[in-house]
């Protein structure tokens, strides 16, 4: 089996071992850019994309559409005008696996990463910017899926599988604070209260720093209940003046400063009949 990954540095595996991958960051931006278009584009059209610069467009695009065929081995992977990207089932590619319809969500633990991570074209602005849009979108929907597998998991009493799911969500798109909920709700269930507690933390840190942003109510309710009451003392969660923490203790009331306790005037006691105290009372 041939797998072509997109997703992260991009690469060509066979078996699960490399093979020698086309040559230049041209080649891997045409067949990303191939991979995810709407439709079929002309030879015209990828050639004023990507080799505007070169002395013969045309001619540099056959070189970077014969690249992929010769480290693939499918003679008829590019062809045409436009262009049609055609492999059999022998080939996987990581993308169509987790942007298509997925009815097992393993493959979303098993790649990962930016889309054409290291692969950069400055001496083409238009796909730049075509890249910048295309990471997110596709960050997006794999996040969705991610949290879509683990709260599915969770729901059928599957929490720890669920675990693994949810925190490749919180990595791929640590500024989505659904992603630290999911994950907080997790660890909750699975009774790693400090874990929970944590990931909490780490989220308020997060977008306190990077979007200058507090965490909502619902990062909160994520998490674990109260601590049980303990020597009449109980555990509160912190007020959003004090998020972050860790729990708030009431402060137990003194004796002498409790409603309850009797209380006892200055010059003796003031008993009416024999007290401990000795004093008699007139």
């Amino acid at each position: 089996m041939l797998t072509i990954r997109l997703l992260g540095p991009p690469a060509i595996e066979r078996d699960g071992l490399p093979v020698r991958p086309p040559r230049g960051h041209k080649t891997w931006a045409l067949l990303g850019y191939l991979l995810l278009a709407d439709r079929p584009p002309s030879r015209r059209r990828l050639a004023g994309l990507l080799f505007g610069d070169a002395e013969d467009p045309l001619g540099a695009l056959r070189w970077s559409l014969a690249e992929p065929r010769r480290a693939v081995g499918v003679p008829g992977l590019l062809t045409g005008d436009p262009v049609v990207v055609r492999y059999g089932d022998d080939v996987n590619v990581d993308l169509p696996l987790l942007i298509g319809d997925l009815a097992d969500p393993a493959p979303l633990l098993e790649f990962g990463g930016e889309l054409l991570e290291g692969v950069d074209v400055t001496t083409s602005p238009e796909f730049e910017s075509w890249l910048l849009v295309e990471r997110h979108r596709i960050a997006a929907t794999v996040a969705a899926r991610l949290r879509r597998a683990a709260t599915a998991l969770l729901a059928g009493g599957r929490a720890r599988e669920a675990l693994a799911y949810a925190g490749r969500a919180v990595a791929g798109d640590p500024l989505e604070e659904a992603n630290h909920a999911l994950l907080v709700r997790i660890l909750a269930v699975l009774g790693d209260r400090a874990g929970a507690l944590r990931q909490v933390a780490i989220c308020q840190e997060t977008l306190r720093r990077e979007l200058g942003i507090e965490a909502s109510t619902a990062l909160w309710e994520a998490a674990p209940p109260r601590r049980p009451a303990r020597d009449g003392v109980r555990g509160s969660w912190p007020d959003r003046r004090h998020r972050g923490t860790g729990w708030v203790r009431a402060r137990p009331m003194s004796p002498s400063r409790s409603a309850s306790a009797p209380s006892r005037p200055r010059g003796g006691c003031s008993c009416r009949r024999h007290h401990p105290c000795g004093s008699i009372g007139m």
